[in-house]
Order: structure tokens, then sequence, then C-alpha cells
């Protein structure tokens, strides 16, 4: 596929790519179409579509999708209806001492 884009578009695209932020035009590119996506959910099918959600799901989308406004997330997820693989899981006890002591004690 060949994408034209206007001088100033292209300049922006390549100043990106300098600039660190991505590795490469096509990157830079894809990102910008997904980010198009996720801002037009009715445009990514019945899935995404908040009819039908519950009170706590719109919240939850709303959440993400500020989080994504704010460049916190790199996507928006659906919300999660069929619970059936997180039935039956168990705690694992892990001996030793807790994480976060670890942690600090590596980086000393």
């Amino acid at each position: 596929m060949t994408v034209q884009l206007a001088k100033d578009l292209e300049q922006f695209v390549h100043d990106a790519v300098r600039a660190g932020l991505y590795a490469s035009e096509d990157d830079v590119i894809r990102d910008a179409l997904l980010r198009l996506k996720q801002s037009m959910p009715e445009m990514t099918g019945p899935s995404h579509d908040s009819a039908g959600l519950t009170e706590a799901e719109m919240a939850g989308q709303e959440l993400q999708r500020r989080l994504f406004e704010a460049g916190l997330v790199n996507e928006i997820k659906p919300p999660i209806r069929d619970l059936t693989p997180y039935q039956n899981r168990r705690a694992v006890l892990i001996l030793g001492e807790p994480l976060s002591e670890t942690v600090i004690r590596e980086r000393r």
C-alpha cells in the first residue's frame, strides 16, 4: 500500500522517527491508525458497542478512554464478559522475603 501525505505530515512522520519516538515511518503510521481506530468505537464492530454495557462496564470503558487520551495506555480493551477462564484460580504460596524487600536489597 502506498500512502500520499501532505508535506507537513510527511515531515512530522520523519521527525518522529529522527527523535527516536518510533523505529520506522511504518510504526508512526501504524500507531496513528490504531489511535484513530480506538477513538472511533462505532467503526470497530459490535463487540465495542456501548449498548448493553452495565454501569460498571461503562465506567471502566470511560476510564480506559481517558487513560488512552492521556497517553498512559495504548489500547482500549472491551469489557470481559466470559469469566470462565478466571474461575477456580487459586493463590500460589511463595516462600521467602516479600518482593518489595528483594527489590530494595538488590538496588543497594
